[in-house]
């Protein structure tokens, strides 16, 4: 059957920009370390999503509609289908003394946060420092080669592939879910308990619960906590004599 909104899949990818052939994202470690974009703090697995629901963006939304489980696809996407237009009054100059006063040096290619917004250094000369803030993707057309690894049906799993979108920092295997009627009771991984952005995923999780899986009306999360086992040491049997290493003078 193909794909359509709605559906819940798994997607591998690689991210290529057209016009330099340069790849920027990948779900794939071996591309990643082929092409120097790899990061250990990264784990590198098919992505998971709901076509349809803004987990992407809009060009390699709609190109996964219409796909088969199984299927392979290049998408050419246009930059208005992509990260936008680049916009000229994002790119901002400013006094070389600004950043002095903060004891910063400024140089070609560094990243600053101004207002919330994070831009490029362009230049540095004449007194003066050249920032683009625009989206580093923005104006450019891309292409994904995409592959649909999975369409997920059954209802505790879709509920786990959400949690894992709103809860990237832990294995979605380590949720406990469990369904009665229209209720769903989650306790959540161990490492959930202890990040403050947690509140703020039970929330939003619960909202794409009730958006996407109709059979849910209600959503419980349990904050469970257990006594950590003590490691016994164990002694020496009696009789038993240790060895000691001696050092030679």
């Amino acid at each position: 059957m193909v794909l359509e909104n709605g559906d819940f899949v798994r997607i591998n990818y690689i991210g290529t920009i057209k016009e330099s052939s340069k790849v920027f994202d990948t779900t794939i470690e071996k591309v990643a370390k082929e092409n120097n974009i790899y990061d250990d703090k990264i784990t590198f697995k098919a992505a998971p999503m709901v076509i349809g629901a803004g987990h992407a963006i809009k060009g390699l939304d709609e190109g996964l509609r219409g796909m088969e489980v199984g299927e392979k696809k290049v998408c050419d996407i246009p930059p208005e289908k992509a990260y936008g237009s680049r916009d000229p009054s994002l790119v901002k100059v400013i006094p070389l003394k600004e950043f002095k006063r903060q004891g910063v040096k400024p140089f070609p290619g560094m990243m600053f946060e101004s207002d919330g917004k994070v831009g490029k250094v362009q230049s540095v000369g004449s007194g003066r420092v050249r920032i683009d803030f625009n989206y580093g993707l923005a104006g450019k057309t891309l292409e994904y080669d995409i592959t649909v690894e999975e369409k997920i049906n059954k209802i505790e799993e879709r509920i786990r592939l959400l949690l894992e979108d709103h809860f990237p920092y832990a294995d979605p295997n380590d949720h406990e879910i469990k369904l009665t009627g229209g209720k769903s009771t989650i306790t959540l991984a161990d490492i959930a308990k202890i990040k403050k952005e947690a509140i703020l995923g039970k929330h939003s999780a619960s909202a794409d619960i009730f958006r996407f899986i109709d059979v849910v009306n209600e959503v419980e999360f349990l904050d469970v906590f257990k006594r950590p086992e003590k490691s016994v040491k164990k002694r020496p049997k009696k009789g038993t004599k240790t060895k000691e290493k001696s050092k030679k003078s």
